[in-house]
């Protein structure tokens, strides 16, 4: 299955973002100056792992972003 690559972004930050927010116990989130919010440097980490960790078990199982099969 492929996917666009805005409907492929969207499904696996969502996803990691949902595995971020059900494991994390510290507040994932903080407040720039500006204040635009954005994921503790900590929480960032860890979500990047669950991203890594969603995309492989999409590609593993025939889901890919457009341009990437």
């Amino acid at each position: 299955m492929i996917l666009s690559a805005e409907k492929y972004l969207e499904l696996t930050s969502d996803l990691a973002n949902a595995i971020l927010q059900n494991t994390y116990l510290d507040n994932t989130l903080i407040e720039d100056e500006n204040g635009d919010e954005r994921y503790t440097e900590e929480a960032q980490e860890q979500f990047n792992e669950h991203l890594d960790m969603v995309c492989a078990h999409l590609s593993a199982n025939g889901i890919f972003k457009e341009g990437d099969q």
